[in-house]
């Protein structure tokens, strides 16, 4: 069994490899994490900033509506770089908790669908993912936290616009994060991740984000 300390390194480590991938890259950057834990939220914020081929700021809200269930909004923009525009996003989503870790089994899962728009510089991307967020979360001293987790999608996509001659194309991708979320105590958590995606359309690529969540007070979980 991986202890905590191998377990972090792990993660880490990936997480490392995952920047190098990122700065190699040299497409404009119309992806970015989900930055998505394989738990339902009650209500949370998360404030990121993920790179690639340009700067993204990313702000997402997730609000529960049902037990073990939440809704979610992605917004943003994007500074890609050789551009003098920017590109704005939103996006919106659910999540549904299939299963809890517990004695029997030890993982984490989390049902995940939504849809997003990406637009600026001409050109238009659309997409709409279906995936499941898989993860463990491990305790540490003083009622820390560490929860290491894949999220692997498959999502339908159409671009449209810029270096198309006006024109559009579609396709399915299969794309995953590889995430880490560092719980500080029971309202704020450091997370970070990195997006890996199989889309060629609207010059999507590989990103990498760090941000930080916070829940508020009354509805914090311990």
């Amino acid at each position: 069994m991986m202890t905590v300390r191998t377990t972090v390194a792990f993660t880490l480590g990936a997480l490392m490899a995952a920047v190098t991938v990122t700065e190699r890259a040299a497409a404009q950057a119309s992806n970015y994490p989900s930055m998505q834990v394989p738990t339902a939220s009650t209500r949370d914020y998360t404030a990121a900033v993920s790179s690639g081929a340009g700067t993204t700021a990313l702000f997402q809200w997730r609000e529960a509506w049902q037990p073990r269930r939440h809704w979610q909004l992605d917004a943003g923009l994007t500074d890609r770089k050789g551009s003098d525009a920017l590109s704005l996003f939103v996006g919106g989503g659910i999540g549904q908790e299939i299963t809890r870790a517990r004695g029997d089994q030890p993982l984490d899962v989390l049902l995940t669908a939504g849809a997003g728009a990406a637009l600026g510089g001409g050109a238009t991307v659309v997409r709409i993912p279906v995936g499941v967020s898989i993860g463990h979360t491990f305790g540490l001293e003083q009622g820390m936290a560490i929860t290491p987790y894949v999220h692997p999608r498959a999502s339908l996509d159409w671009a449209s616009g810029a270096g198309r001659s006006g024109g559009s194309q579609s396709e399915v991708s299969l794309n995953f994060d590889l995430g880490v979320n560092f719980q500080v105590n029971a309202q704020f958590a450091v997370r970070a991740a990195a997006a890996f995606t199989g889309s060629d359309l609207g010059g999507a690529q590989d990103t990498f984000a760090v941000g930080f969540n916070w829940t508020p007070a009354p509805l914090a979980r311990r």
